[in-house]
């Protein structure tokens, strides 16, 4: 591709580039010692293969000065390929953009001088635009390299995730798998989890659930987080619960409902930390906060015995609809510590109606309150 005529051999530009191409070792040396004092993020890149890079991109850019034509698709494949090798260094795409502005300035105040005192000394001038010309075709490629491996290794990071999910949900996967792949997300495998879990409904549109993992990864520590059945469940490693759970609520709305499980050790740990925030969920009410296994426990841990322990609680919850005001008395009672003139004092009514009630409620129910497992069993009738 070229931009205009070739330069033919003896013009006064081209000898200017050449000569500069004679030099092209120590220029390589000093380019890149500029871009590794000016871009510190560069240290992480071995200096050899910097060095190696810095030359090529050099005789590349004066060779197409010297005779006056663009880069070519070859050269800007092999710009790509060096990009590809910073996004595995962990560089940013900043810095990468950043190396081409430090060397074309270098190279530029080299022509310079270089130029002073010959033919070329009046029309130097011209090479700026092509050498921009390169600027701007090498930048375009980095960044282009950048977005695709960002999307690829996005991808691959999604498909973790929700294979990790998977895993902890089926339980008894081999455990070094899961380990590994705990690794590979930034979990340490014998570390403490907690999980968190929502109604999948607002996470299955289309990039909810991106912009949910971006805000995670702007908290301390470490979150994954998935689609599983009816549920949009994240695993946390050392991030606060509190912090996710409202930028969760933030993302999908003030009305949504949040379970949380316990903080537990260990992959098995993770596993049961989401059947605690799913038990949680289930208990759950609407109103923008989330609801803790630590505080619902009980409730929570009948959830899957609702079917069996029913028999238990048909009086109770029966006399707790027909006569709400009995119900009430028994929970004012269990908040009061089991003291009657505490709870009649909450009540605003004397302790002997308070005693008379809790004699009602034991004979419709046939469950007495004022014993540790009658009041149990009334108080978890009344509110599941």
């Amino acid at each position: 591709m070229t931009s205009s005529a070739v330069r033919p051999a003896g013009h006064p530009l081209r000898e200017l580039c050449e000569s500069l191409l004679s030099r092209l070792e120590e220029l390589s040396v000093g380019v890149t010692d500029d871009i590794r004092r000016e871009i510190p993020s560069y240290v992480a890149m071995p200096l050899a293969e910097q060095r190696d890079t810095v030359r090529s991109r050099l005789r590349a850019i004066l060779r197409g000065l010297a005779l006056n034509v663009e880069p070519t698709a070859e050269q800007l494949l092999e710009i790509r390929a060096e990009s590809l090798r910073r996004a595995y260094y962990g560089l940013p795409v900043q810095d990468a953009l950043a190396t081409f502005h430090v060397g074309a300035r270098r190279l530029w105040d080299e022509l310079r001088a270089t130029a002073r005192g010959t033919e070329a000394e009046d029309t130097a001038i011209e090479l700026v635009a092509p050498l921009w010309v390169w600027v701007q075709s090498a930048s375009g490629v980095v960044a282009d390299a950048y977005a695709d491996e960002a999307g690829a290794r996005y991808g691959r990071e999604a498909g973790l995730r929700q294979r990790f999910l998977e895993l902890l949900r089926a339980g008894g996967a081999p455990r070094e798998h899961t380990a590994e792949i705990a690794r590979e997300l930034g979990f340490d495998p014998d570390g403490d989890f907690r999980a968190l879990c929502t109604p999948v409904a607002t996470w299955a549109a289309e990039g909810h659930l991106v912009l949910l993992q971006r805000a995670a990864r702007q908290i301390s520590g470490q979150a994954s987080c998935g689609l599983s059945g009816q549920l949009m469940v994240a695993v946390t490693q050392g991030v606060d619960a509190a912090d996710l759970v409202s930028r969760v609520i933030k993302l999908a709305g003030d009305d949504t409902r949040v379970g949380v499980g316990l903080d537990r050790a260990g992959l098995a740990g993770a596993e049961m930390s989401i059947a605690d925030a799913e038990r949680a969920l289930v208990v759950s009410e609407r109103g923008g906060h989330a609801t803790s296994f630590e505080d619902v426990w009980l409730r929570a841990s009948l959830v899957d015995s609702r079917e069996r322990l029913q028999p238990l609680f048909t009086d109770v919850r029966r006399t707790a609809a027909e006569q709400p005001q009995l119900a009430e008395t028994v929970l004012a009672f269990a908040d009061a510590g089991l003291s009657l003139s505490h709870a009649a004092e909450a009540l605003m009514i004397h302790p002997n109606t308070v005693a008379y009630r809790l004699g009602q409620w034991h004979k419709l129910t046939g469950t007495d309150p004022r014993t540790f497992t009658g009041l149990v069993r009334s108080v978890v009738g009344i509110t599941s």
